[in-house]
């Protein structure tokens, strides 16, 4: 029996799949508990402390002075818009990090982030790999909204595994090209224009502590950089091959525990499609021969 992740009744995985997905979930679920009393209890967020300050410190000018207990990676137009955003207080936050899941559409989907670790490391950290995920489910499945989104995310928090969803809707989405060429020169123009373009490209390839910390559950932890040129070839070979979610995953230089929730692209209900056929395969296959001038 193949293993297959749309095999099953009504929309469920396979059984091999689904023995799989329950191994992993009971081994998970033990995990979950410090995470969600550390949530209940207000607990230390990591991310969101940062987001906090963020702001204030791009009106200051150290935005990317790094730290044992600050680092900051995105955009100086994500700084500007975190500090909106944490205005909320915490804990609506961390609400909507579960609102957002019925989204998915799948009450077997919803569940697995519930009891699996992931998302509660999301949750407690006040961090938002819930909401890219999310987009790039609905990205996968072609809608235009979140495939708009998803670019502009890819913009302003940029990370390594975000790009094979990117490279995949600019490939396969032609239409998508332009209006996302414009949004990168607008959104160019507003870095330089702040006075934090150097210092962010230098932010964006700086080895961090994220390398050797606990919480990195990749093969850097035991190979170090070695995994990036690995993690690249296999996330372009599984990109071609439309494993977007599985791609996400190896072509980021570190596994922090919340990146595992974009093999959730894995099981949205549509594929991209393919690249479009180029006018000479399309004249070939209608037995036209093709103009070559």
């Amino acid at each position: 029996m193949s293993l297959s992740w749309h095999g099953g009744p009504h929309g469920l995985p396979s059984l091999p799949l689904a023995a799989l997905l329950g191994t992993a979930a009971a081994l998970s679920l033990w995990s979950i508990i410090p995470l969600v009393e550390a949530v209940f209890t207000g607990y230390y967020a990591f991310d969101w402390e940062i987001f906090s300050v963020a702001a204030e410190r791009l009106a200051n000018g150290t935005l990317y002075d790094f730290s044992e207990f600050y680092a900051f990676r995105w955009s100086p137009v994500a700084a500007w818009i975190l500090g909106f955003i944490t205005l909320m207080p915490l804990w609506l936050w961390q609400v909507l990090h579960v609102a957002v899941l019925p989204l998915l559409r799948s009450w077997w989907l919803v569940a697995a982030c519930l009891i699996t670790f992931p998302l509660w490391f999301d949750i407690q950290t006040g961090n938002l790999m819930i909401f890219i995920a999310v987009t790039g489910f609905w990205a996968v499945r072609g809608n235009r909204v979140a495939i708009g989104l998803f670019l502009v995310l890819t913009l302003l928090v940029p990370r390594p595994l975000m790009l094979p969803l990117a490279a995949w809707i600019l490939w396969t989405r032609p239409a998508s090209r332009m209006p996302f060429l414009l949004l990168f020169v607008a959104h160019a123009t507003i870095v330089i224009a702040s006075g934090y373009a150097a210092e962010w490209l230098d932010a964006l390839f700086r080895v961090g502590p994220e390398l050797t910390s606990d919480y990195n559950y990749g093969p850097s932890r035991v190979i170090g950089l070695w995994w990036v040129p690995i993690g690249v070839a296999l996330a372009v070979w599984l990109t071609r091959r439309g494993r977007i979610g599985l791609a996400s995953l190896v072509i980021s230089p570190y596994w922090l525990p919340y990146y595992f929730l974009m093999v959730l692209l894995e099981f949205a209900a549509g594929r991209p499609p393919p690249p479009a056929p180029q006018p000479a395969a399309v004249a070939s296959r209608a037995g036209i021969p093709a103009d070559t001038g």
